[in-house]
């Protein structure tokens, strides 16, 4: 092949392990950025990682490169998937913050997700994806594609023995993402519980009082608040968290050696 199929091909090559990221990752915009965007995303990523591509270009035929693209999309399909969990987290912290004050019936459909989600579920995803930027996220997703190239190159194999560990890998990822939500929702949660304990008690003390129809708003109103005094905390989680993000994109990368 001539120079500029070389080219072509190693981006063509490179997309299918880019455009998942791209796709999946919702600092990339999410449903709400047109697909063709997000597709430019994902070839811009993986001009990116052109120089690492170069050499690894097979002159191969169809069959050869109908694996390779299949390969290349299940790496790409993996590191996605571990990218997008700290903001599947703050969601779903926030989500499950609505169901204990019981606005979960207020749904909305998010331009992060494209699914329904709730009013503070959104607005944590949302936050989790300002603070992405702050640290600046996209740079070291940037870099860890880059050198996955290194760590993990061109093949059209998957062996049982790597197909077993991102299975593995998946299911602790997913583990800690509820961990991290429920950490996350912690402390408005125990406000909440503490204030049906509350009402409870006060509705033993005096039955004929109607703390259904007080209850309600009082709980909405007292889970806002607490979520609004908890955001400081939850942006020092997030950016503690950034680390661990980190580890876990490493693990995913490794997974695949």
């Amino acid at each position: 092949m001539s120079e500029p199929e070389i080219s072509a091909a190693a981006v063509g090559l490179g997309a299918a392990r880019t455009l998942p990221i791209a796709w999946l990752v919702p600092a990339f915009g999410g449903p709400g950025v047109p697909a063709p965007i997000r597709v430019g995303l994902g070839l811009g990523l993986a001009v990116l990682c052109l120089p690492r591509l170069a050499g690894q270009v097979p002159d191969a035929g169809p069959v050869l490169w109908l694996a390779l693209l299949v390969r290349e999309a299940a790496v790409g399909l993996t590191l996605g998937f571990v990218a997008s969990l700290i903001f599947r987290a703050a969601e779903g912290a926030g989500r499950l913050t609505d169901v204990f004050r019981g606005a979960n019936l207020a749904e909305v459909i998010s331009p992060v997700s494209g699914g329904r989600t709730s009013p503070l579920g959104e607005l944590t995803a949302l936050l989790a994806i300002v603070i992405f930027l702050e640290l600046g996220g996209l740079g070291h997703l940037a870099l860890a594609l880059g050198r996955s190239y290194d760590a993990v190159p061109v093949a059209a194999v998957a062996t049982p023995a790597q197909l077993g560990r991102v299975v593995s890998l998946a299911v602790a990822a997913s583990a800690q993402m509820l961990e991290a939500a429920v950490g996350l929702a912690a402390p408005a949660l125990v406000a909440l519980l503490l204030a049906d304990l509350v009402l409870g008690l006060v509705g033993r003390a005096a039955p004929q009082l109607p703390l259904y129809f007080v209850g309600m708003p009082a709980k909405a109103l007292l889970g806002v608040g607490a979520a609004l005094v908890g955001i400081a905390a939850l942006d020092a989680a997030l950016v503690a968290g950034f680390r661990g993000w980190t580890a876990l994109l490493g693990r995913a990368v490794e997974a695949w050696r």
